[in-house]
């Protein structure tokens, strides 16, 4: 599964200071992998894309519980101090 393109969506559409939930697949990963027919290793995989992607977009993750993950985006996005954006834009 390609992560990037979900993400950057996401990202496009939120508000700055919005919030993002996501439930089910990956999330809670360890408990359900079986009955999703894919692998710990390929969920795992695809939560750690998921969250390094958000920390590259400054986005800070509120609390993951169950088989939720609420992530906010930042109030001042696209105002960092970074000058490369996580999917090669200049930000700013």
């Amino acid at each position: 599964m390609q992560t990037t393109k979900p993400i950057n969506e996401v990202d496009r559409v939120v508000r700055p200071g919005g919030y993002w939930i996501l439930s089910g697949p990956p999330i809670n990963w360890k408990v359900y992998y079986r009955g999703w027919e894919r692998t710990a290793e390929d969920l795992k995989h695809e939560q750690d894309t998921i969250e390094d992607l958000a920390k590259r977009l400054c986005w800070k993750k509120v609390i993951e519980k169950g088989d939720l993950a609420v992530w906010q985006k930042p109030i001042n996005h696209g105002r960092s101090p970074n000058k490369h954006h996580p999917f090669g834009h200049k930000s700013g």
